[in-house]
């Protein structure tokens, strides 16, 4: 049996908030404007977090919902896009913390879509029985990565940290993934060491709005299910209008999308396993419900992950 199970998701957003009232007067816009165009109402910076310090409150926060020896942890993967320190990574950081003896640890780079790679890489740890548990860790601190003066992207991103703890499951449940990458077109969404991002909004909103859809629909033929048999696709937390556009591709209601982008903003790596976390806060799913975890950005790089809560 290789089957994995949630065990717990934490999540950590700095003590900051932003409201569009402030950057609605930074850019002199319009009352609506930002909201009309992503979605966005509230998103967080640091001030006196950094992005360790997030990603150790998120895992803390997991662990606190469940009772492990953290010792059991053998492996922890950690996705982001916006680590200023090449080494030691911050996976190791978490290890110290923990005091976990025996671990592998691994930071990956894989854009917005980081997060899917490291759950996948902890899964099959798990399930080719070579540890019996670990944490996937998304975090990001985008405010430190805008211009302050591209109101595309100062409007559109926060910060935030998500972990999920993922163990070997004694029941079957399923666990399908479509993930692949697409490098030659990653110029249209880049960010380079002590410089801003960059962001083409116009092809990276038609890539988000096209791929994404046709991932999906590979990976419910990898599996042999129907959307009608998913209980939640719970994406990255792009823009409301390309998740709007993602769900009439579908042929979905956008209910069946769980969305927080309203009260969190896009942050990349975090966005995933902060909306999932509402999701299991919420009691919105049960065991034996299936969800997708869709992930889509910068690389360019897709992945989509069906499984059995």
């Amino acid at each position: 049996m290789n089957s994995i199970e949630i065990l717990a998701n934490g999540i950590a957003l700095p003590k900051k908030k932003i409201d569009n009232k402030l950057l609605n007067e930074k850019f002199n816009l319009n009352e609506n404007w930002i909201y009309d165009r992503t979605g966005i109402k509230t998103r967080y910076y640091i001030e006196e977090e950094n992005l360790e310090g997030l990603a150790i409150e998120a895992v803390k926060d997991a662990l606190n919902k469940t009772k492990i020896d953290v010792q059991d942890i053998g492996i922890i993967v950690f996705a982001t896009t916006t680590s200023k320190k090449l080494m030691p990574g911050v996976s190791y950081k978490v290890q110290k913390e923990l005091n976990i003896k025996k671990c592998m640890c691994m930071d990956i780079l894989g854009g917005c879509c980081g997060y899917i790679n490291a759950f996948d890489i902890v899964r099959k740890y798990i399930a080719l029985g070579e540890v019996e548990m670990g944490l996937v860790i998304g975090a990001d601190v985008l405010s430190e990565y805008t211009d302050e003066e591209d109101v595309n992207t100062k409007i559109l991103l926060g910060d935030g940290a998500g972990a999920t703890l993922l163990k070997k499951s004694d029941k079957e449940k399923i666990y399908f993934q479509n993930i692949l990458s697409e490098g030659q077109n990653g110029e249209i969404l880049t960010c380079y060491q002590n410089e801003k991002i960059f962001m083409d909004g116009k092809k990276v909103y038609k890539f988000g709005t096209t791929k994404p859809v046709e991932c999906v629909k590979e990976l419910l033929k990898k599996s042999g299910e129907s959307l009608e048999n998913i209980k939640y696709i719970i994406p990255h937390q792009s823009n409301l209008k390309m998740m709007r556009s993602m769900s009439e591709k579908l042929e979905i209601s956008l209910d069946k999308m769980y969305i927080n982008i309203e009260r969190v903003g896009n942050t990349f790596n975090a966005s995933i396993p902060l909306a999932l976390n509402e999701v299991i806060e919420k009691n919105l799913i049960k065991e034996k419900d299936k969800i997708i975890l869709l992930g889509y950005g910068g690389g360019l790089n897709l992945g989509a992950i069906l499984l059995e809560y």
